[in-house]
């Protein structure tokens, strides 16, 4: 049975993860707000990676991994992903930072 008001009184405030992890106490949540040409991982210049397409996991480029890190995100990285112009979400991790600048590789099925 469905019961909207079961976390309101949890210790954790309503939210699944404390605070001091969702965001920095006493300051503005960090975010990682980028754009990026998606493409499939058929289209990724190397060897084949077949099992990629079979996952959530997403291929993005070195410079991603630069500004996560100046971030000081929190681990397993999971990212929303946005197509503005169908008005769709979905969500994935990443795989690896080996992406061309700019472009960022997808499963088959996101």
């Amino acid at each position: 049975m469905f019961n909207p008001g079961y976390f309101e009184d949890d210790i954790l405030g309503g939210s699944m993860y404390p605070r001091s992890i969702s965001h920095r106490a006493g300051g503005p949540p960090r975010r990682f707000d980028e754009y990026y040409r998606c493409y499939p991982i058929a289209m990724l210049p190397g060897p084949e990676r077949d099992n990629v397409n079979h996952g959530g996991k997403a291929i993005l480029p070195p410079s991603a991994l630069d500004k996560l890190t100046r971030l000081h995100i929190t681990y397993p990285m999971m990212f929303e992903l946005r197509n503005g112009a169908a008005d769709k979400l979905t969500h994935a991790g990443v795989l690896e930072f080996i992406a061309e600048e700019g472009k960022i590789y997808l499963p088959y099925w996101v």
